[in-house]
């Protein structure tokens, strides 16, 4: 089977003051001569991918950051025709192919660009529409001007598309946020990533936040919020298909559906992370570096490479697969592990039956399982040490 692709942009017109993702603020006039350079990195690492791993195209495609609409719009053009040349190098092109804008920067000859190479989905930034929340999240245009821009474009723009919503910014409200979900989904979008805020310690929200300047929404607030959309959501025909993401039937993104199912990817640009099976057990997890130069100079010399095998590699099926409705499939995970899921997380449905139940056979979460998925997570994890533990010992094997 083929695997999929993800390549990341590694520049932004500024940083968001919750994000903490590898990239770089650069203006106009500096990202032309980075972005050259990350172009021919990304090209080198490309062909090397395809020398190592014979891959002669990819099931999916995602271009993300970053932010990849602020490339300037020749070398967008220009990653675009290298990327769609490998990927139909077998005449087989991919199922899906999505990049990633911030709506002020899209016009009507970026979305031509897209059309033009067979991009077929959209993802668009969007995270509030609320004035004071965007000001605040550091984010680009007032709310007036981003709804002209997404009006503009459910005109301009004949593919599949996609918005990303934040509960739990400062200066939310949970009537403000539904009035975000209406307004979008009216537009005829087909999938909301509706994210928690999450405050990370490096970015300088969480400075504010420690500081006093700034007050986020309290634990009931958020919850009202996140409550607010997913009415708004459902009302308007959507169906939650992940912990955090929404879609119109047959509109799920079918690129994270290759993360959440563990399956094989690679990654271009500074700071991905690609995976790609090992047999059936084990996983070779690949780290590009997280440093331009470093990239630069030597993609691949620079990856950091590991094994994940074993509890890990078990364990890490499970996390995903309970992200999901779709769940984790007992029986396919005892023909990929060789181990059964029950013997070795404990009776999870037995254990929590208002968190999850057993559906033929597969566990899936339920709505509130999905909300407090740690708990589950905490108790599998805990399950399999003792379970590792025991086989190790009754190997004569160190505990691990």
């Amino acid at each position: 089977m083929l695997p999929s692709l993800y390549v990341h942009v590694p520049f932004c017109s500024s940083r968001c003051t919750y994000c903490d993702f590898y990239s770089k603020a650069m203006s106009p006039a500096s990202i032309r001569v980075a972005s050259e350079s990350w172009l021919l990195a990304i090209s080198r690492h490309l062909e090397l991918f395809t020398r190592r791993f014979g891959s002669d195209g990819f099931k999916t495609i995602y271009i993300g950051g970053g932010t990849p609409s602020w490339l300037p719009q020749d070398i967008l053009r220009n990653t675009l025709q290298l990327i769609g040349g490998y990927a139909s190098a077998s005449g087989q092109e991919a199922l899906e192919w999505t990049v990633e804008a911030n709506p002020e920067d899209i016009d009507e000859t970026f979305l031509s660009i897209l059309a033009g190479s067979g991009v077929g989905r959209l993802s668009i930034g969007v995270q509030s529409l609320q004035d004071e929340a965007r000001r605040l999240a550091g984010r680009r245009g007032s709310a007036s001007l981003i709804k002209e821009r997404l009006e503009s474009i459910a005109s301009l723009w004949h593919g599949r598309w996609s918005c990303d919503l934040i509960f739990g910014l400062p200066g939310q409200s949970p009537e403000g946020l539904a009035n975000d979900v209406v307004s979008l989904t009216g537009l005829g979008i087909g999938h909301v990533s509706l994210y928690e805020l999450t405050l990370e310690p490096a970015s300088p929200l969480s400075g504010s936040v420690q500081d006093g300047s700034v007050l986020l929404p309290d634990e009931d607030e958020r919850a009202d919020a996140y409550d607010a959309a997913s009415e708004a959501l459902i009302n308007a025909g959507f169906n939650r298909y992940e912990v955090s993401n929404w879609a119109l039937p047959t509109e799920a993104c079918m690129h994270n559906e290759v993360y959440w199912e563990m399956g094989d990817w690679l990654a271009l640009g500074p700071s991905g992370v690609g995976n790609m099976r090992q047999g059936d057990t084990s996983f070779l997890r690949m780290e590009n570096a997280s440093n331009d130069e470093e990239y630069r100079h030597d993609p691949t010399g620079s990856c950091i490479e590991s094994t994940i095998a074993g509890k890990d590699a078990a364990f890490e099926c499970l996390l995903t697969s309970l992200r999901t409705t779709k769940g984790c499939d007992l029986s396919r995970f005892k023909e990929r592990f060789f181990i059964d899921p029950i013997a070795v997380f404990g009776s999870l449905h037995q254990a929590f039956p208002e968190l999850i139940h057993l559906d033929g056979s597969s566990w899936k979460a339920t709505q509130r399982g999905l909300d407090t998925l740690n708990i589950l997570l905490v108790a599998a994890l805990r399950h399999a040490d003792q379970y590792y533990a025991f086989i190790d010992d009754e190997r004569g094997e160190p505990l691990t």
